[in-house]
C-alpha cells in the first residue's frame, strides 16, 4: 500500500489539514503517517543554558505530540501513527523524510494563498514526492478536478509532467468522486494581445487543429476540455473559479539558481491566485500511475 506523508497544521492554522489529509488518504488507498513539526527561540536563562534550552523543547514537543494525538482522538483516528519533531526547517525534514521512506503523497495545509508561508515556497520548488497543498478557502468546496498540461510542451521533463498530470488527475477524480477537466493554455504575449496584433480566436482554433489528435487520447468530452489563452496563471484562476475546482492538478520543474529564484514556476505563480486545493507533481517517471 501506497503511504502519503501528512504534516499536521501549525497551532494556530484554520486549515483542518488532518481531518481532510486523512480523509484524503483514506480515498487514494494510502496509508497515512502524521508528522507535527514544533519550534521555537529561547531568550533569558534557556538562551544561555544549553540544559535548560534541551529541557525546555522536550517540554515544547511533548506538548505539541500531545495537542496533536489529542486532535486524532477527537477525529476517531487516534490509531494513525505520529511523530513529533523539533525541527526549524519543515520542508528540508519533509523532502528528504519523504524520499527516503517511500512516501507516495506529501499533505499540507496552506494557511492562505496570500501569503504564503515559506516552507510552502520551498516545498513547490524542491520536492521530489508529489505534493498536496490543502486550503480551508470557502471556495476550495468545489465540485470538479481541472487538470493543466502544456500541449506544446517540447522538452522530456514537460511531456512527462503532462503524463503525470492525466494519470494523476484522473486517479484523484475517481477517488473523489468529481467530474474531471482539462486545461490547456496556449501561451500569447501580453503585449501582442493588448496590441491586437493576434486574434486569440484564430490561435485557440489552429492550437485545436493541432493537438486534436492528443486531446482525443484523453478520452474526455469536448464540454470537459477548456483551451485558453493568455499566461498560464491567470488562464487557470479564472477557469478554476468559473468551475468551481475543488483540486487543481500541475506539474513543477524545479528551477535553480538566480534565473530560478527570479522566473519560478507557474505553480510558484498561481499559489498567489488560486483558492482551491492544489496538487504538484514534480518530473520524475517513479510517480507515473
Amino acid at each position: 500500500m501506497d503511504k502519503a506523508f501528512v504534516v499536521a497544521q501549525c497551532q494556530e492554522g484554520k486549515t483542518d489539514t488532518l481531518k481532510d489529509g486523512l480523509a484524503l488518504a483514506a480515498a487514494l488507498n494510502m496509508a497515512p503517517k502524521v508528522y507535527a513539526y514544533t519550534h521555537a527561540y529561547f531568550s533569558g536563562a534557556e538562551y544561555y543554558n544549553p540544559r535548560l534550552a534541551g529541557a525546555a523543547k522536550q517540554t515544547l514537543t511533548q506538548q505539541r505530540h500531545d495537542e496533536v494525538a489529542a486532535h486524532l482522538g477527537e477525529l476517531g483516528q487516534g490509531d494513525t501513527p505520529l511523530e513529533t519533531l523539533w525541527c526549524k526547517r519543515l520542508h528540508e525534514h519533509a523532502i528528504d523524510c519523504a524520499a527516503k521512506e517511500g512516501y507516495s503523497l506529501i499533505i499540507k495545509g496552506i494557511e492562505g494563498a496570500e501569503a504564503p508561508e515559506p516552507n510552502d515556497w520551498h516545498l513547490i520548488r524542491h520536492t521530489r514526492t508529489p505534493l498536496m497543498l490543502l486550503t480551508n478557502n470557502p471556495l476550495a468546496r468545489g465540485r470538479c478536478v481541472l487538470m493543466a498540461v502544456d500541449l506544446g510542451a517540447q522538452s522530456e521533463d514537460k511531456q512527462l509532467l503532462n503524463r503525470l498530470v492525466l494519470s494523476h488527475g484522473k486517479q484523484l477524480a475517481e477517488a473523489q468522486g468529481l467530474p474531471l477537466h482539462l486545461a490547456c493554455v496556449v501561451r500569447v504575449p501580453t503585449i501582442l494581445r493588448d496590441m491586437d496584433l493576434v486574434a486569440p480566436q484564430e490561435i485557440l482554433k489552429a492550437a485545436h487543429d493541432k493537438y486534436q489528435h492528443i486531446l482525443q487520447q484523453t478520452g474526455l468530452l469536448a464540454e470537459q476540455i477548456h483551451l485558453v489563452t493568455g499566461s498560464p496563471e491567470l488562464c487557470l484562476y479564472q477557469l478554476s473559479s468559473s468551475l468551481k475546482v475543488k483540486y487543481l492538478v500541475l506539474g513543477a520543474r524545479k528551477r535553480e539558481g538566480l534565473f530560478g529564484a527570479m522566473i519560478g514556476s507557474t505553480a510558484e505563480a498561481i499559489v498567489h491566485r488560486v483558492r482551491c486545493n492544489l496538487l504538484i507533481l514534480p518530473p520524475d517517471e517513479q510517480w507515473l500511475l
